[in-house]
């Protein structure tokens, strides 16, 4: 006996394997985000800035130029961990939003096969 295809069960397997792909790239980005807050990378250097600083402002002493480096690459850290946690809550809410998705779609498509094939136990 050959079973019909409705385009609402194709619907529904579609939105699965969206809701799969969304939950990949949640995962990957809450990866990305605590890596990149515990260790955030900045291009900056030490012997950049004060060099620049130095062509700029030949006035300032040493000391105040590592000042203002050590202030400038405090500044480029903590913004780039800002960007890590708002990656990682950004992630989080593809996890959060990928999970009912997936198993609302899953549950309505299962129970669409299970209707029309004839089967009453539910797997």
């Amino acid at each position: 006996m050959s079973r019909k295809i409705y385009f609402r069960e194709i619907y529904m397997y579609i939105v699965c394997i969206i809701a799969i792909i969304l939950f990949l790239i949640g995962i990957v980005s809450v990866y990305n985000g605590s890596v990149n807050f515990v260790w955030p990378t900045t291009y900056n250097t030490r012997q950049n800035i004060i060099s620049m600083y130095s062509e700029q402002y030949e006035n300032l002493s040493s000391a105040e130029m590592e000042e203002m480096a050590e202030e400038e690459l405090a500044a480029s850290a903590r913004i780039e961990k800002s960007l890590a946690f708002k990656e990682l809550l950004r992630g989080l809410l593809l996890i959060i939003v990928a999970i009912p998705l997936f198993i609302f779609h899953w549950i309505k498509a299962q129970a669409m096969w299970h209707k029309d094939t004839g089967d009453k136990d539910n797997d």
